[in-house]
């Protein structure tokens, strides 16, 4: 089987985990290359500023983003970026706190016949249902979704898809919450269940332990009201639509 590029984004310092999570993919019979995280905390000021939007931020979003948010999603948006520099057809995205299924190797084997997608996601620790569904074969279930999971513990993006998400600089909300605006950039996504990779809980992520006492708690109600009616209105509207992918 052709498999596509897999990075396993991780923090300098957490090789253990990298190791962990690289001998399992090598387990299903899989590789993968470790992709250095961005650690917040040891940004300077100046540098955040060329990502982050703290405007946009009090505008648009209910509370602000926390060092560990931020080296997060800039650590996704360089993926992003390799995928459109290199020009890679698409590529697959893991954190490294996973627990990671057989059934990935035989879900990746699909993906070549599927087309016009942007993202698929790949794990989903609230079950969020999908809306339409496709049967890809006896195990796995193509769908669309109006509340997109929110976690980036594993999905596969697409160089369409990354050209979009290149869009989002400079940032404002949490790369996850983002993902479920999907509509404001046009970026189609879809899931395949049975999901194969979901949190470790034996794990704490470093971007929890990062945030740990960073979150103010302040916020007023109108910034929460405002961010609530935004996804409100965003999840009236379809992910995408099956029968442009199948």
């Amino acid at each position: 089987m052709m498999q596509p590029p897999i990075f396993i984004i991780n923090m300098d310092g957490c090789e253990d985990r990298w190791q962990t999570t690289y001998t399992r993919l090598q387990e299903v019979g899989l590789d993968a290359s470790r992709f250095s995280a961005t650690n917040g905390k040891q940004l300077p000021e100046s540098e955040v500023a060329t990502w982050y939007d703290q405007e946009a931020n009090l505008q648009r979003y209910h509370r602000h983003l926390t060092p560990g948010e931020i080296g997060c999603y800039i650590s996704h948006y360089r993926i992003y970026e390799k995928v459109v520099n290199e020009n890679l057809p698409y590529a697959l995205v893991l954190e490294d706190d996973l627990h990671i299924e057989d059934s990935l190797a035989p879900l990746l084997a699909l993906i070549p016949d599927l087309k016009g997608w942007d993202m698929i996601k790949l794990s989903d620790n609230r079950a969020n249902p999908f809306i339409d569904t496709r049967a890809l074969n006896e195990q796995f279930t193509l769908g669309n979704y109006k509340k997109v999971p929110n976690g980036t513990q594993g999905y596969l993006i697409s160089l369409a898809g990354a050209k979009k998400l290149l869009n989002r600089k400079p940032f404002y909300r949490p790369v996850d919450v983002d993902l479920q605006f999907h509509g404001e950039i046009g970026l189609r996504v879809v899931g395949i269940k049975p999901y194969p990779v979901s949190e470790d809980i034996s794990f704490e992520s470093e971007i929890a332990i990062l945030n740990k006492g960073q979150h103010s708690g302040r916020s007023t109600f109108t910034r929460n009201a405002k961010h609530r009616i935004r996804l409100f209105l965003q999840r009236q509207f379809r992910s995408a639509t099956l029968k442009d992918i199948l």
